[in-house]
């Protein structure tokens, strides 16, 4: 009976250990290629490859080569290279990556190399364990059947405890490296037990083999990619996410490979025409004259609190009875919103949730909401493009309330940016568009009331530190042709494919040169 306990024991920690590494590995190649759909499939199908190859190997090697000492020296070989991950695994990464600026097919190759590399072989090792235990234990064809069944069950009851131990408990809470050298101690652990079970005298200094992954966790990297000015590192449920101070003394919010700012304070809260967050002061005025009287202001996808902060330095003199709210998704993003932002969440609260429910779940209406997010630099979450989240921020707006969102796009006619505004205008029927200079950015303004023609001439006028950011709107407004419009698809909950929309403008940039318009 003890015996048949250190089997399922033993399935147990190498199952978990196999869904530990897969999803340490989505953290780390996160900083480096980011989270899409691409990086995961490429992930998800290595692992499959990995453990494929490692069932066959390791039933034919369990035939002609029946060795517990065999199949115990394999576990603690995959238990070293998984410790081997953090010390090279960013090196080997940051040789392949290309940031943000990488073509899909890049994204492919290389995310497919560095997974290859790095986790691919440990994984292949893990995967002999059940065809070798299985032939090990010696049952008679009787009962081959029960024993398989339950080893099997063993294995993968310890693969969900990994997966949900790893995703919720130990990446949040312990990091990516600190997870793999654990994951690589279990695993080292489970081999010197039955190595020592086995020949106590022999292989008692297979326990040494303990000061690998513990060397790793006291002495090993402490930035999973260090950048100069980096200022907090945090892996989080949803993502990578650093803090970073630039040069000229603003303070930046990056997710994943880093090629996007999600958040950004300047020096002095200065407001810029180049960043896209300057033209979101712009909004109350959108809904009405200056006035004392309440003004909800939704912001979904909060992030750090740039937009709440700007619009409340910068309007709360002319609309005295702001009141503003953000919805973030990431705890961990939203606590660094006072701390580096300059964000009063006193005052301003951040919702922790996802920002479609949010709104679904609220009796609430608002007289704007602006939508800026993004689940990683370059996309948008397909669910917050559709027709019908729109439609649902129009059940929540008041009559005269406008919505606005930030999208990327190339150039005016870009497929996403005609799709956008597509899928809008089924909703809204007033629209403006407004190019940031020097970005990828546009500005969309939509509503079923009315705002006065020279809404933007008029706050140019002003005496007030918003007045260069609305000369810059109205000399970067664009009117998209019903010919740029029809050219886009109207998006839906059931068809909204903006990964694919967004990789075909990189395709075009690619082809063209990484060039601002």
């Amino acid at each position: 009976m003890k015996l048949r306990f250190w089997w399922y024991a033993f399935v147990f920690v190498t199952g978990g250990a196999v869904m530990a590494l897969e999803m340490a590995a989505g953290r780390f190649a996160a900083p480096f290629f980011g989270t899409s759909q691409i990086v995961w499939a490429n992930i998800i199908g290595l692992i499959m490859i990995a453990l494929s190859l490692g069932y066959w190997l390791g039933g034919r090697l369990a035939d002609r080569h029946p060795s517990w000492t065999l199949l115990l020296f394999a576990v603690a070989a995959a238990g070293l290279l998984a410790c081997a991950i953090p010390w090279t695994g960013p090196w080997v990464f940051r040789q392949l990556n290309a940031g943000i600026t990488g073509t899909p097919v890049h994204i492919i190759v290389f995310s497919f190399l560095g997974i290859l590399i790095m986790f691919a072989p440990p994984v292949f090792l893990l995967a002999m364990v059940s065809p070798f235990v299985l032939r090990l234990t010696g049952g008679s064809a009787n009962d081959l059947g029960k024993t398989a069944g339950a080893l099997y069950a063993w294995s993968t009851v310890g693969s969900i405890a990994g997966t949900f131990l790893t995703a919720f408990v130990m990446i949040p809470h312990a990091g990516t490296r600190m997870t793999i050298a654990l994951t690589a101690g279990a695993l080292l652990v489970s081999a010197a037990v039955g190595l020592t079970a086995l020949r106590p005298r022999r292989w008692w200094w297979v326990w040494l083999l303990l000061l690998v992954p513990i060397s790793t966790t006291a002495i090993g990297p402490r930035a999973v990619k260090p950048v100069p000015g980096l200022m907090v590192e945090r892996e989080t449920v949803y993502q990578y996410v650093q803090v970073v101070a630039w040069p000229d003394g603003s303070t930046a919010l990056v997710y994943n490979e880093g090629g996007g700012v999600q958040s950004l304070r300047r020096p002095g809260d200065a407001l810029l025409p180049r960043d896209y967050y300057s033209y979101m002061t712009l909004l109350p005025y959108f809904v009405r004259e200056p006035s004392p009287d309440p003004l909800r202001v939704l912001v979904i996808g909060a992030a750090g609190g740039t937009i709440l902060h700007l619009i409340d330095r910068y309007d709360r003199h002319a609309f005295p009875g702001l009141q503003l709210e953000g919805v973030e998704i990431d705890p961990a993003v939203a606590e660094l919103a006072p701390r580096y932002f300059g964000l009063d969440t006193s005052r301003i609260p951040i919702h922790v949730a996802d920002g479609r429910s949010f709104v679904a779940a609220s009796g609430q209406r608002w007289d704007t909401i602006v939508v800026d997010a993004y689940s990683q630099q370059i996309y948008i979450p397909f669910h917050l493009t559709t027709r019908e989240f729109f439609s649902a921020l129009a059940d929540h707006l008041n009559p005269e309330g406008v919505v606005a969102f930030n999208a990327n796009a190339t150039r005016p006619d870009s497929i996403l940016l005609a799709s956008l505004l597509r899928t809008v205008r089924d909703v809204f029927p007033n629209l403006m568009v407004i190019r940031v200079p020097n970005s990828y950015n546009y500005l969309v303004i939509a509503g079923r009331g009315s705002w006065p023609a020279n809404i933007l001439a008029r706050l140019a006028a002003q005496e007030s530190p918003a007045a260069a950011i609305a000369q810059s709107a109205a000399r970067h407004r664009v009117e998209p042709t019903p010919a740029q419009t029809v050219r886009g698809m109207v998006l839906t909950d059931d068809r909204a494919p903006v990964e694919y929309l967004t990789d075909s403008m990189i395709w075009d940039i690619a082809r063209r040169g990484w060039m601002v318009p």
